[in-house]
């Protein structure tokens, strides 16, 4: 729970890694001349941060938020980076370059996109990848780092996610749904135009009018080309993902959610049977990880403010 949890946190909330949002006007950031690019402005334990990863770190930041951050708060978070990594080897915490590349590959897959697309998307913005891998790197550092030096920060105890029911006026017994559910996938090939993906969803368009019954017509599915059709999974409500949630509240029993792209093609689910049941507790994913990741967030803020005050920087 706590590694999953913190994977969560890590790369989707505190990285903001959504890779559509890169289709940025690059063209409005102007290069820096190869002199001002060299340009030191500062170092952290002797080692120098100069214009340069500036200009690439606010060129990510604006990427993913749509907002170019003042040139102040961007060598500080480039300061901050040098501390978490300074740390990290004071911990015997070396992050190897293929866990970096993994890490960059799965973002690129969560995407629906190849590495090389990844790469092009980041350069069509103005960004060095190399220069996103040294934030991948330094964030994953750091959460090894959070594990160490404080492992109790991932712990979240069952009277703590009672308390939060609680005060939200919910109970530790409230119902939930439980669902029978078939994913039936239609491929496309990562490196497929956009033209056969939207053939695809009109594929799985045409199998979602005709379905309404999960043991007769799932047979529907086999007779299109490079479909796959998995098995019956069992799900609580209160483990799915909101999105998906709210599909399968919408969608009557022997009936198929809307096409959703996925990393692997165009995903349909047939919706096979639901029972109302009692939420477990442990299942209460969304208010665990909202109240792990408030306690990390405390708890991080105290480490990394505690070692600047114990860092060597000089500003130039």
């Amino acid at each position: 729970m706590g590694i999953r949890a913190i994977d969560r946190i890590s790369t989707a909330a505190r990285i903001g890694l959504r890779v559509g949002g890169l289709a940025l006007a690059a063209a409005l950031l102007l290069p820096l001349t190869p002199a001002g690019a060299q340009q030191v402005v500062a170092f952290v334990y002797g080692e120098p941060i100069t214009a340069l990863d500036i200009d690439q770190r606010a060129r990510i930041i604006e990427a993913f938020s749509r907002k170019r951050p003042a040139r102040k708060d961007v060598l500080e978070e480039l300061i901050d980076q040098k501390i978490k990594l300074h740390q990290a080897r004071r911990l015997d915490i070396d992050v190897e370059t293929a866990a970096v590349n993994r890490e960059y590959a799965n973002m690129a897959r969560r995407g629906g996109r190849s590495v090389a697309d990844l790469d092009q998307a980041f350069q069509q913005a103005g960004i060095n990848p190399s220069a996103f891998k040294t934030k991948l790197r330094a964030d994953l550092a750091w959460r090894e780092v959070m594990q160490k030096m404080s492992p109790g920060s991932f712990q979240v105890r069952d009277a703590d996610v009672v308390a939060a029911l609680l005060a939200r006026g919910q109970t530790t017994n409230s119902k939930a749904m439980q669902y029978t559910m078939r994913q039936v996938v239609f491929v496309v090939p990562r490196s497929s135009p956009d033209s056969a993906r939207a053939a695809r969803v009109k594929e799985a368009e045409s199998l979602r009018a005709k379905f309404s019954d999960c043991e007769r017509d799932l047979a529907l599915a086999r007779e299109y080309r490079e479909v796959v059709v998995k098995d019956p999974v069992i799900r609580i409500s209160t483990d799915l993902p909101q999105r998906l949630r709210e599909l399968l509240e919408k969608t009557p029993d022997g009936r198929m959610t809307p096409p959703e792209p996925t990393a692997a093609g165009i995903e349909v689910v047939a919706v096979c049977g639901r029972k109302e049941t009692v939420a477990d507790l442990s299942s209460r994913t969304e208010i665990r990880e909202e109240l792990l990741s408030k306690r990390v967030d405390s708890q991080e803020k105290k480490i990394l403010d505690d070692l600047r005050r114990r860092a060597v920087i000089d500003y130039r």
